[in-house]
């Protein structure tokens, strides 16, 4: 496969992950803190109303960061962790496909998405849109030979 075609689609995951989460936060903010800290309480989440309130925003902030390449690798972890305690704190008991609810098979997917950007990101800005540049291909994974 194309070196340059791999760096494209890690990018469009990249882009892909951030937009989910900023619309997923945007969402929260819409909803509510209140609402958003009543529901998190039911799931048995601790510390909801402070979770209210942060996590809205870690998603959008780590959702741009995501898009523009700044700390891609540890807002992904961050997301990693969200994901988890999603998953396991209040979608599993739904299954992977579900009639009443949303089932698990979007966060895990998420999950997988966020793994790979925490594993392929690049260090810098400049190397996360340098896909662009003629020849700049090869600097988005830093040091990785990626032939395929």
């Amino acid at each position: 496969m194309n070196t340059r075609a791999i760096h494209i689609s890690h990018m469009m995951l990249r882009l892909m992950l951030g937009i989910t989460f900023i619309l997923h936060g945007k969402f929260k903010v819409e909803w509510g803190y209140g609402n958003l800290a009543d529901w998190l309480t039911t799931e048995g989440i601790p510390l909801a109303v402070f979770f209210s309130y942060a996590l809205p925003w870690i998603e959008i902030i780590g959702g741009l960061l995501i898009v523009i390449g700044l700390w891609s690798r540890y807002i992904s972890i961050l997301f990693i962790l969200i994901l988890a305690v999603a998953l396991f704190q209040v979608k599993l008991s739904a299954g992977f496909l579900s009639n009443t609810a949303t089932g698990y098979e979007f966060d895990i997917l998420m999950l997988l998405v966020s793994i790979h950007v925490a594993l392929t990101a690049p260090s810098s800005v400049r190397s996360s849109w340098n896909v662009f540049n003629k020849g700049g291909a090869n600097s988005h994974v830093e040091g990785k030979n990626h032939e395929v």
